[in-house]
Order: C-alpha cells, then structure tokens, then sequence
C-alpha cells in the first residue's frame, strides 16, 4: 500500500512531512499488568510503589544495567470510573510500569540477572496476577521536554508556539 500525502498545512513544522520524528534515545519496555483478585486496590497499588519499587532498585543490576529511568502507572478504581462516566474504553489493567534502557542488550542483563531472578520475580506472585503484557519502543516526543538525562530533544514547547504564534499575529 502507497501512502499518499494529504494536503495538509502545517502549524509545525517539526511535524510536517519532511521533518524527522523526534524518537528519544532510549528503548522503552511497558509492562501491563492486573492485581490479584484477592488483593485489594488498597493493598496493590501500596505494596507495588513501595516493597516492589525497592526490590527493583536496589538490585545491583539495576545500577550496572544502565536503567534510564523506572516509572509506575497507577491505574486506580476511581479513574476507571471517571474514565468509563465519558463512554472512555480504558484498558483492563491496574498498574504499567516503564523501564527505560539504552540498548536491548542492558534490559537482557537486567531481566536475565540472577536478582532478579531471586527477588523481582518471585515478589509479583504477591500482587500482581499474570501473565503481564508488554509493549516495547521509542517515544517520539510530539509536545514538550525530551529527557534531558537520556540525551533526548525536546518536542514542541509553549516557547515554540509563543514563537509561532508571535510570528502569525494570533
């Protein structure tokens, strides 16, 4: 199938057809997962952001790996349900956590490591039902800061479209 170019006119032109997109410079691996049915919400999301967290990071591996960055996604009852009063299909998960690396080969280590074999692992049997469901990429940052840690650029800002606007008299 040929793409054709629709006729468009572009207000950024870090958007526009010709521009490159604006992939940050880490691999990002997102894991989704449900709680256990006999877990409460109360008790998932507590347990996930505190003992999970520091099991994650405290392996040794953690560090020698070269994780980027470790993020949690709390997906709570309350907004599902917010989600839901809009007619908003929301994804049947309650958490999402996002580890950032700067090659394939450093999450390997990571996930092969003897760590977290003995601790990361054994340690989601408490909380986290499975299987968990991975989606794995880049981030093209559109609008706003890249991740300056990581060496990524920044997308279009506020400055950008004060700019932008400054120049069109809008």
């Amino acid at each position: 199938m040929v793409h054709t170019k629709i006729n468009h006119k572009f207000e950024n032109e870090a958007l526009s057809y010709d521009a490159k997109p604006n992939y940050q410079p880490c691999i990002k691996l997102s894991f989704w997962f449900r709680k256990l049915p006999e877990v409460s919400d109360e008790q998932f999301h507590r347990h996930w952001e505190t003992v999970h967290a520091d099991l994650t990071i405290a392996t040794r591996d953690f560090n020698v790996c070269r994780i980027q960055r470790y993020v949690q996604f709390h997906q709570t009852p309350e907004l599902k349900e917010k989600a839901q009063s809009l007619g908003l299909e929301h994804l049947d998960f309650d958490g999402c956590s996002e580890i950032w690396v700067k090659s394939w080969d450093d999450w390997v280590r990571f996930y092969q490591s003897e760590e977290y074999s003995k601790a990361l692992a054994p340690d989601c049997k408490h909380f986290m039902a499975m299987p968990i469901h991975v989606a794995v990429g880049y981030e093209n940052v559109i609008y706003g800061e890249g991740h300056p840690d990581t060496g990524g650029k920044n997308g279009v800002t506020e400055a950008t479209l004060q700019l932008r606007d400054a120049a069109t008299g809008s």
